[in-house]
């Protein structure tokens, strides 16, 4: 098996976070029946659920410059007065940009809408969740005021409230995918593994090394010029040792400093941490039997010989490896899944009138 440094997490830890998280969010748009506002406040409705144009114009704002710089990169247009309402070979800045922005409410109002259908979130509207923003900032306030720990911002804006509760409630419908998948056992996860290993479950590549390490810093951690030549010629000496034929276990016991890490393995797919010390430089170029010669890092001089070598790519790694990271791909794929499915057959009904009058 593979010595692929994998960071495994915990499931229950994982399932009791998201859990918490669940409750958070259910009781942040709690109290809130399904609004009964003005039509014409309304844009248009998802399934029944109004896209306020509160919320529309807040679409409006984020896909504005993304919209500006298409027009710019694909039709050279310049900013003027009828920039928005300029046809550009068929395509009208205003139109495209009123699309694109309902296309986002509309699929965000799905995810709100799944995690509605869940009992995580019980009042998806604009209104209730305005309602519940001046409500977390009237607790944050009174508890900055009573000197009471507050995490995160003082206070919420529109965006990060918003961005803070999707969040949860995104992670809280996931944790109940995650919930089915572990009920149905691993064969879907392998499944999807077998499916997927190709693009994302290769190994990143390692490269094991032997070292022999001494320290050249004097009591006040500054290098010791004197010091450094002695340690210089003891590595030369065990380089010379080791050239001969003699055991690596043998020459570091004579030579390594004591408690030293005699062995070491190097992450070929971590290049901005190797970029950053010159031993995981030379070791991620050794190949297997050879030996570097002396390097100085981090206040020591050092000797390597490499013993085990795996390229980038050159093998899978095995499903027991990864089978976390598998959960989570699979759980973030089934979300993606359900989001794009609940997107298209959504029924959505949009109000032209105020549509076709939304001006820049």
């Amino acid at each position: 098996m593979f010595k692929e440094r994998i960071l495994h997490s915990n499931h229950r830890r994982i399932l009791i976070m998201f859990s918490l998280l669940t409750v958070m969010v259910t009781a942040a748009f709690s109290g809130g029946a399904w609004w009964q506002g003005n039509e014409e406040d309304v844009i248009a409705t998802v399934n029944g659920s109004p896209i306020h144009v509160e919320e529309f114009q807040r679409a409006i704002r984020l896909n504005k410059s993304a919209i500006m710089n298409y027009f710019r990169d694909q039709h050279h247009a310049d900013q003027s007065e009828t920039f928005w309402t300029t046809s550009f070979d068929g395509e009208i800045p205003i139109e495209m940009l009123k699309k694109k922005a309902l296309d986002d409410c509309v699929r965000l109002k799905v995810r709100l809408l799944q995690a509605k259908d869940l009992g995580i979130l019980q009042d998806v509207s604009y209104p209730g969740f305005l309602r519940q923003l001046q409500q977390e900032n009237l607790r944050r306030a009174e508890a900055i005021k009573n000197r009471q720990v507050v995490y995160g911002p003082e206070r919420y804006d529109e965006d990060t409230y918003l961005e803070y509760l999707l969040t949860n409630s995104t992670l809280a419908v996931k944790q109940h995918l995650q919930q089915n998948a572990l009920k149905q056992g691993e064969s879907s996860l392998r499944l999807f593994y077998e499916e997927h290993k190709d693009q994302r479950y290769r190994t990143r590549g390692y490269v094991t090394v032997q070292r022999i390490s001494r320290t050249i810093l004097d009591s006040n951690h500054q290098i010791d010029p004197a010091l450094e030549q002695k340690v210089k010629r003891l590595l030369e000496e065990a380089h010379a040792r080791l050239l001969s034929g003699a055991s690596f276990k043998d020459v570091a016991a004579a030579y390594a400093a004591p408690g030293t890490e005699l062995e070491l393995t190097i992450d070929l797919g971590d290049e901005r941490r190797n970029a950053r010390s010159p031993v995981t430089q030379t070791a991620a170029k050794l190949s297997v039997q050879e030996m570097s010669q002396i390097i100085e890092d981090n206040g020591s001089l050092h000797l390597l010989k490499c013993i085990e070598r795996v390229e980038p790519d050159s093998a899978y790694l095995a499903y027991e490896q990864v089978k976390d990271q598998v959960l989570q791909d699979y759980v973030n794929g089934e979300y993606e899944t359900r989001i794009r499915e609940m997107t298209a057959s959504a029924q959505v009904v949009r109000h032209d009138k105020l549509y076709q009058s939304f001006q820049m």
